[in-house]
């Protein structure tokens, strides 16, 4: 590891252990830097403590409200595939009164949410029954559910009538992927390609890639990378090729390395885009170039270039090549295009900040989760009109702190996966957080595994989910989850370090109200800003 990813880890590590507060450790032990000595580290500590924690605020209470037993979820008539106990929420419409479900006790908020761990109802006809009573008035509701084995009891459909014979498949051959190459494919929206049919996503393939399709099997369709390994694309992303057309000939000849004022580009002058996979190591990118051979004997080097050091290649197999990208740091952001006529690989420059004022001059995308999707919470407000509020305060505490910040959503039109980074890639940001609220799949007791979460995808945005994770415990005060190596849509790209902030539950009762007040999302964005900015402080050169 280099000096300066030595320091960066060092910093990193220190930043989140102070904001995380004393009974937090160091997550890396490694000593300080040349020349920092125990004084002045005990100094700077000082310097950038972060706020006091805000916290979240109590329940608000609705005392002698209308009697109206509600479910939010499960929705009525959903099927439920859990065999023993499931959550349950909703709202009963005061908190003044007493709530029993299928004849348990259950606790009840002062503002009337609940949530309830229970027993899954069984029988052929499955229902939650609620019984609501406030002194002398009740009210009831039954909820109807669906189980396995009430849906095997059910009568059967008859029989649909025979299907017509399937088409003939598809030739063989090569097939582009997502549009037609030279067709003004778009980089931000890469062609996702997985290892095993409906496994998770492995590869991020440009558009107008062209390989070779081995065999179509439904939704999904195997196509080869190279002569050593095939992989699963999905079947709507194969695009015909309008003639027969053979397999390109990719071959890397000789390259250049130019650096431009914020980034460089590492140039393969190949006509068609090859299928390929970038890996982060400390301080290098490795690419993988696949149906692809090299040649290459010159690498040219400009003068002046503060990113990359040096480039190294070898083959792997016969039509499989690997090039070292060798970076005078760690890896600060990167991103692949094709332009027509060669691959490039554009490696970002770590922006300079310093100690003071370590977000002036940082542009920040804030991505508002949702819509469309999303959770609910138990009062029925749905995660995206909470995400905008939350995201708002984080946009309004960055700006105060000298950043600038870039917003993906403003209003509550729903916004693609894809675009949210896009936009944020097109302003030039230097890091993308998107926020939302959390939730847990069935079956899962929500008691015990609710809290605060990070996410991230790429290995450089690591140290900035972690200073993330660690300023939002730190003002919420709720449970410390972790944070999370996820496959998610929004955090893939790699332009920037990119996080996804699940701060709290919408479906616990008391984080769902604190999330609708201004005092509780200002405490989530608080969090989310001290850890964006101690992120930056620890790239002070």
């Amino acid at each position: 590891m280099s000096p300066i990813a030595s320091r960066r880890l060092w910093l990193a590590g220190w930043l989140v252990g102070t904001i995380g507060g004393c009974a937090r450790p160091m997550l890396f032990p490694d000593p300080p830097p040349a020349g920092v000595t125990p004084a002045v580290a005990a100094e700077h500590a000082v310097a950038t403590a972060p706020a006091a924690p805000v916290g979240l605020p109590p329940v608000p209470a609705v005392r002698d409200g209308l009697l109206r037993p509600r479910v939010v979820y499960p929705v009525r008539d959903q099927l439920v595939a859990v065999r023993d106990s499931n959550f349950i929420f909703g709202s009963i419409g005061s908190g003044d009164a007493e709530l029993t479900i299928n004849g348990t006790p259950v606790s009840v908020q002062p503002n009337g949410a609940y949530l309830a761990y229970l027993p899954v109802p069984r029988g052929t006809t499955p229902a939650y029954e609620l019984i609501v009573r406030r002194g002398t008035d009740s009210a009831s509701y039954v909820h109807p559910i669906r189980t396995p084995a009430s849906v095997a009891a059910a009568p059967r459909p008859p029989a649909p009538p025979a299907a017509a014979a399937p088409p003939p498949p598809p030739p063989l051959g090569a097939v582009a992927l997502g549009v037609l190459p030279g067709s003004g494919s778009d980089p931000d929206r890469p062609i996702t390609v997985r290892p095993i049919a409906n496994g998770t996503y492995k590869w991020l393939l440009l558009p107008g890639t062209i390989v070779e399709r081995v065999a179509t099997q439904g939704a999904m369709t195997r196509i080869r990378l190279d002569s050593a390994l095939d992989a699963f694309v999905a079947t709507s992303d194969i695009v015909e090729l309008p003639t027969a057309r053979a397999l390109p000939n990719r071959v890397v000849p000789n390259m250049r390395v130019v650096p431009d004022t914020g980034w460089t580009d590492v140039i393969f002058p190949l006509s068609d885009a090859p299928p390929f996979l970038i890996e982060e190591e400390a301080d290098k990118l490795v690419v993988t170039l696949y149906s692809t051979r090299a040649t290459t004997d010159i690498i040219a080097y400009r003068p002046g270039d503060r990113v990359v050091r040096a480039v190294t290649w070898e083959p792997l197999h016969n039509d499989r090549v690997k090039y070292v990208i060798h970076l005078r740091e760690a890896p600060f952001g990167y991103f692949a295009f094709h332009d027509g006529r060669q691959f490039i690989v554009r490696v970002r420059r770590t922006p300079a900040v310093t100690t003071e004022h370590p977000l002036r001059g940082i542009t920040v995308a804030v991505d508002a989760g949702h819509p469309p999707a999303g959770s609910t919470g138990p009062t029925g407000i749905p995660e995206s009109a909470l995400t905008l509020p939350i995201a708002q305060a984080l946009q309004r505490e960055l700006e105060r702190r000298g950043a600038r910040v870039v917003m993906t959503r403003e209003t509550d039109a729903a916004l693609g996966l894809q675009e949210r980074p896009a936009a944020a890639r097109a302003a030039g940001a230097h890091a993308f957080v998107s926020i939302h609220l959390n939730a847990l799949p069935d079956g899962v007791n929500p008691f015990n595994a609710h809290g605060t979460g990070t996410y991230y995808f790429t290995a450089h945005s690591e140290p900035l989910a972690r200073a993330v994770q660690a300023g939002m415990v730190h003002h919420m005060q709720l449970r410390d989850q972790g944070i999370f190596y996820d496959n998610l849509a929004v955090i893939r790209p790699s332009w920037m370090p990119a996080v996804l902030a699940e701060g709290a539950f919408i479906m616990v009762p008391e984080q769902d109200a604190a999330m609708q007040t201004p005092q509780g999302q200002r405490a989530y964005a608080m969090g989310v800003a001290d850890g964006i900015e101690a992120y930056f402080r620890s790239l002070a050169r």
